[in-house]
């Protein structure tokens, strides 16, 4: 007996929508909802910069593998920047006593955005020196 072609794909149609057929479930979608991690004290404290902070970046001297830290001193907000004095020199810890000449800040200005700032918390890609914000000291 020879069906028309109508009917077969009626045919297959309707056994592709059976209870009978296998029925596949997609996984639940990825977390997108997910809020991110609170934020860590040192991101929650550049996000909120203030005058008299000082900011401890740590970073590996060209060709060694000693670690040193840099200190540079907030000087300045606005809401979308900041500006900082870096110290004179390099220290050997990041708890040095900044009362010390070689650790006060310079009159030397930097400036940063907002978003700058944050990414100071990162390491980026391609630095020799693998400079990084550790530390923000914030007088109480």
């Amino acid at each position: 007996m020879v069906l028309p072609a109508f009917l077969v794909s009626l045919l297959l149609c309707s056994a592709c929508q059976s209870s009978d057929s296998p029925t596949t479930t997609q996984a639940p979608a990825a977390a997108e909802d997910t809020p991110p991690p609170p934020p860590t004290p040192v991101q929650a404290l550049v996000a909120n910069p203030k005058v008299g902070d000082v900011y401890v970046i740590r970073f590996q001297p060209q060709g060694t593998t000693d670690t040193r830290y840099f200190f540079y001193h907030l000087f300045r907000v606005t809401p979308d920047s900041a500006y900082l004095h870096p110290a004179r020199k390099p220290a050997p810890d990041a708890a040095a006593d900044l009362t010390q000449p070689d650790f006060q800040a310079s009159a030397n200005t930097i400036g940063y955005s907002r978003g700058e700032l944050a990414g100071l918390l990162q390491p980026q890609a391609g630095d020799v020196l693998k400079t990084q914000l550790v530390q923000v000291r914030r007088e109480q």
